[in-house]
């Protein structure tokens, strides 16, 4: 058996070398100072990389003071329009002051729902989450930006976004935020209250008020040289997007550029009467530049998967395997085909009838999952037992045959024999975890057996199925001796 284990599982692991080759390949070329200086030149870069207008309206700016202290209300069923407000073709702007609420987390706080007041009226904006408090913020004032803003035309100042966060960035999850969303009246709150989003802006700010012309057109180089070296499809150059973009006066966005090629079914130059206005602007300065981003993106996210990748997490697919067929293989050897067919029959039939029991079980209780999921546990466990003690206790009293097919699915079953008696005391442990008075308010954790070593039961399981199959050799021999019939 041991023989068998170890030829398939050379034959069948060679992706895993491949995979290493890769990764040690991938860290080489792309070192970790050259992949994080390219990032943050694209992060710079799409700054002016002009494809939504939505990311260049009022509502996204961020910074300065006042702006990340603000909200944003975009919504017109919304806007107090006794009050000061900034208007762009159709759409209008009104900032807010941000009122704040602390309250404890307990067990009837939940994402969303932590407060009874959180609807459409309350003025309900976001909530902040740490370890024992939940913020909530909500509208509270109308507050006068005018002196601040220099155009209520999209601009690159309001550009909040960022083109790629790394997976190691301390600003991936900043903070645990939720928003509000009341769709059933209209009303969506924009999750921009992240402190990356506030650092992005501020240094997108920075870059436009030094007004650079060499630092920009640099900054638009060392992009596009990027962009060329992983063959990203654009037809830009530094030039022609600088002059397309810079406008020392207000920065506004007078030309968008598209996320791919123009083709003969974009955008028509005749008027769309079902357009708003907004919409018609964009389409008006919408320019035949094009650059595919989301390339740039997928390169940036597969450089970072395989560096972070462990390879060898994969064994464990492939050990299984090789444990299933070189079982195969054995019971073969051992026992015969007929034995082997009448072994594979035996199983479905039992699984077949196990589930319809289920189904049954279900039906009966009245969805009384906790009764018929600990009923069918001990089932299985007692079939279980019965099948693998008969080849121990039993064989001299049952059919040779009935006996190989017991032996048969001993063999392969036991580490599933093993990791159902797992399952079944780690759903007694949790059961009786829920009853402690101190779970009620989360400060008392439920480690279970199964919670205890987790993915490493997979090693545990497979090693103690070999183990197993050593020690059962002995009853193989018994069964061997047996006469026929």
């Amino acid at each position: 058996f041991i023989v068998y284990l170890v030829i398939i599982l050379s034959c069948t692991t060679f992706y895993i070398s491949y995979q290493y080759g890769m990764k040690t390949y991938i860290a080489s070329t792309y070192s970790e100072e050259q992949f994080n200086k390219e990032i943050e030149v694209a992060n710079d870069a799409y700054l002016f990389l002009s494809e939504k207008l939505e990311d260049y309206t009022l509502n996204q700016r961020r910074f300065p003071k006042p702006f990340y202290e603000l909200y944003c209300e975009d919504n017109t069923r919304f806007i107090n329009y006794d009050s000061p407000y900034t208007s762009f073709e159709e759409d209008d702007y009104q900032f807010y002051s941000l009122r704040s609420i602390e309250t404890p987390i307990n067990k009837s706080d939940n994402k969303f729902t932590g407060r009874n007041d959180l609807n459409k009226n309350s003025g309900y904006v976001f909530s902040k989450t740490t370890d024992s408090i939940r913020t909530y913020y909500f509208k509270d004032s109308v507050v006068n930006v005018q002196r601040f803003i220099k155009t209520p035309f999209p601009s690159f100042y309001n550009m909040s976004s960022t083109f790629f966060i790394s997976a190691n960035s301390k600003l991936r999850d900043d903070n645990d935020y939720n928003y509000a969303e009341y769709s059933g009246y209209d009303y969506n709150s924009r999750p921009l209250f992240s402190l990356h989003r506030q650092l992005r802006n501020k240094r997108n700010y920075k870059l436009l008020e030094r007004n650079d012309k060499t630092e920009i057109k640099q900054l638009l180089r060392d992009f596009l040289t990027i962009s060329n070296y992983y063959k990203i499809e654009h037809n830009l150059t530094a030039d022609e997007w600088f002059n397309a973009v810079y406008d020392p006066n207000n920065f506004e966005v007078k030309h968008f550029i598209r996320n791919q090629a123009k083709s003969d079914y974009d955008y028509p130059d005749v008027i769309n009467v079902n357009r708003t206005k907004t919409e018609e602007f964009y389409y008006n300065h919408l320019t035949d530049y094009y650059y595919q981003n989301d390339a740039l993106r997928n390169v940036f996210e597969n450089i970072e998967s395989v560096k972070s990748s462990d390879p060898l997490e994969s064994i464990h697919v492939f050990m299984w395997l090789a444990f299933f067929f070189a079982a195969i293989i054995f019971i073969f050897r051992i026992t015969g085909l007929k034995a082997l067919l009448f072994s594979i029959i035996t199983t479905g039939v039992l699984a077949l009838i196990v589930s319809l029991f289920a189904a049954l079980l279900f039906y009966i209780a009245g969805g009384n999952d906790d009764f018929v999921g600990y009923f069918l546990m001990y089932l299985v466990f007692a079939l279980s037992t019965l099948i693998i003690l008969i080849p121990i206790v039993f064989y001299t009293r049952v059919k040779k045959l009935v006996v190989a097919i017991c032996l048969n699915i001993s063999m392969v079953g036991f580490s599933l024999y093993i990791f159902g008696v797992i399952g079944l005391i780690s759903m007694h442990q949790r059961d009786i975890c829920k009853e402690n008075p101190k779970y009620a308010n989360k400060d008392y954790e439920c480690d279970t057996l199964i919670e205890m070593f987790q993915f490493e039961w997979s090693w545990i399981l497979f090693f103690s199925a070999i183990i197993f199959i050593f020690f059962y050799s002995k009853i193989i021999k018994n069964w061997k001796s047996l006469p026929e019939g």
